[in-house]
């Protein structure tokens, strides 16, 4: 066979190195290919789509299995099985993701309680029991508005609408929400005092003021099971 792409030629086109290819065909992601009378591998068009298929999928974070069960169904050709088995696994990896950021987020918020303990102890002369250092994780912040009331709970989402309604543009972002705000010092300080008074009471939410010559932004985080909390705020 004269015709076709040795491996090199493949990894050139497919982006994955020739050892790469070599394993994806060991577990049946690629087609064992034809072979010269010398021995060498020899890929046709066929390898070089099937790769770049495998390059898509890869990028969206599925697993070697998930993407051999693809493959095959790619490899049959009708296109509707594939998608449907496409969206349920990207349903699934979305899910397992946003699991995965609301451990985070809980982890984040940790870390800063522990780090403003840190700020907020002088160091001793040894490290030992009593010392900064020896300052544990605090436990999870569980999910839900402390405050004592539902008078109270009407009064604060009130005093963020009114806030809200000096934002010049909001946008969500993949932790919460961003608000621009007017480059006012009375409607600055009002967005410190309540992110202040909100951490207090749901202190899974995170707040960041940035203010630079570009303008003002309240960034607003929150775990994904908080989101409803925080739509409900603002």
């Amino acid at each position: 066979m004269d015709t076709g792409y040795r491996i090199s030629e493949l990894a050139r086109r497919s982006g994955f190195s020739p050892s790469t290819l070599r394993y994806y065909e060991t577990v049946g992601l690629l087609a064992e290919p034809d072979r010269t009378e010398a021995g060498y591998r020899i890929y046709d068009d066929d390898a070089v789509e099937r790769m770049r298929f495998v390059s898509r999928a890869k990028a969206m974070g599925l697993s070697l299995a998930a993407i051999a069960e693809l493959v095959a169904l790619w490899a049959d050709g009708p296109c509707p099985p594939v998608q449907a088995r496409l969206r349920h696994l990207l349903e699934a990896k979305a899910g397992e993701v946003r699991a995965q950021l609301g451990e985070l987020t809980t982890f984040a918020v940790q870390l800063d309680h522990l780090l403003r303990s840190l700020e907020a102890t002088d160091p001793a002369d040894l490290c030992g029991p009593g010392c900064g250092c020896d300052s544990a994780l605090p436990p999870p912040v569980p999910v839900g508005c402390t405050l004592p009331t539902a008078v109270a709970v009407a009064d604060r989402t009130g005093e963020w609408a009114e806030l809200v309604a000096h934002a010049t543009a909001r946008e969500a972002t993949p932790d919460g929400l961003r608000l621009r705000l007017p480059a006012d010092p009375s409607v600055v300080a009002r967005a410190a005092e309540l992110s202040v008074l909100e951490a207090g009471c749901c202190a899974f939410f995170a707040f960041t003021l940035r203010v630079d010559g570009a303008g003002v932004w309240l960034d607003i985080a929150a775990p994904p099971d908080a989101r409803p909390l925080l739509d409900a705020m603002l």
